[in-house]
């Protein structure tokens, strides 16, 4: 007798065949999906690559142009103080008199016309630092649900008997019954964002300045030369040691400057102008000179050479000369 299926029964081969492949199916539609996913993700970031390239290109000219234009501001404001004139005065020539004394009379002023950009200097400015920083996030889901399920099962029968062929009774009777059921989901997200941020430094840049005027001071002049240094001893002690200084006046023409008085600062030595002919103590004699001794007492212990210094002085005038006693 035929094996058949009743309603409602199921062949075990059918059923784990049934299985394995809803299994494939399950794991090809779950790859298919990843794939796809992995692919929506690399489309946005190449799609997007572009976008951020194109914001950093546009930042970077950014600073270039306004670089440009601050130098610009510069270079148009250097011009204008350029080209305005003004009347300065350069140099101060004072003149002496013989007895060093200024001269105001005498005392020229030198001007010169000279722009307004050598006393006032524009600020440069730079862009000292500029940094970019940007963050990028992409992300996409993708997410496939579906399931599927049908049940039938029909049923008919035709009975007939016979009594002694005479009589005939029949029964039929017929049943069926259909189950079905269906879900499908679907689920797509996608987002992308990103972040910018810009930090800028602007700052004078280093520049120089302009050079002050020079002074100069036309008058007599004062020249010193030194004589020998003598020692004094009393038996084998040293006690003193001098030296002699002769002082030159000159005129501003270089001529002789005779009958000024000189005013000596001796620096802790002792002075004594000479008085002896052709000398006039601290006036300068027809040569336009004075001899003037200076004297360093020795303190026992304290007789090591050393540097001293004396200033010469004529009005407004003055000398330092230094030598070792």
């Amino acid at each position: 007798m035929a094996n058949s299926l009743q309603p409602g029964s199921s062949d075990p081969a059918t059923k784990a065949s049934g299985e394995i492949a809803t299994r494939e199916l399950g794991s090809l539609s779950s790859g298919s999906a990843s794939a796809a996913v992995a692919d929506s993700v690399a489309a946005q970031l190449s799609d997007m690559t572009p976008s951020f390239g194109n914001i950093l290109s546009s930042i970077g000219l950014g600073v270039a142009r306004s670089q440009a234009a601050l130098d610009e501001g510069v270079i148009e404001t250097v011009k204008k103080l350029s080209s305005t004139m003004i009347t300065v005065v350069t140099e101060v020539v004072e003149q002496l008199d013989d007895d060093g004394l200024p001269d105001v009379a005498a005392t020229r002023l030198v001007t010169n016309d000279l722009s307004v950009l050598n006393f006032v200097t524009p600020t440069v400015h730079q862009w000292q630092h500029v940094s970019l920083s940007m963050d990028m996030s992409v992300g996409a889901m993708d997410e496939q649900t579906g399931l599927s399920f049908s049940v039938g099962t029909s049923s008919s029968g035709n009975n007939s008997n016979s009594l002694a062929g005479l009589i005939g009774l029949g029964n039929m009777s017929t049943s069926s019954s259909y189950l079905a059921m269906q879900l499908n989901t679907e689920r797509e997200a996608q987002w992308s964002n990103g972040v910018v941020q810009l930090d800028a430094v602007l700052a004078p840049r280093r520049t120089g300045k302009f050079p002050v005027p020079a002074q100069v001071t036309i008058g007599p002049q004062i020249f010193i030369s030194q004589g020998a240094v003598v020692e004094t001893k009393t038996g084998a002690l040293l006690t003193e040691r001098s030296i002699d200084l002769v002082i030159s006046l000159r005129k501003a023409s270089g001529a002789v400057n005779p009958d000024k008085n000189l005013v000596l600062d001796a620096g802790g030595l002792l002075p004594s102008f000479s008085s002896t002919l052709p000398y006039l103590g601290s006036k300068t004699n027809a040569e336009g000179q004075c001899l003037v001794t200076l004297r360093r007492p020795i303190t026992p212990g304290f007789a090591q050479p050393g540097k001293r210094a004396v200033t010469v002085s004529l009005g407004d005038m003055s000398k330092r000369f230094e030598f070792v006693i």
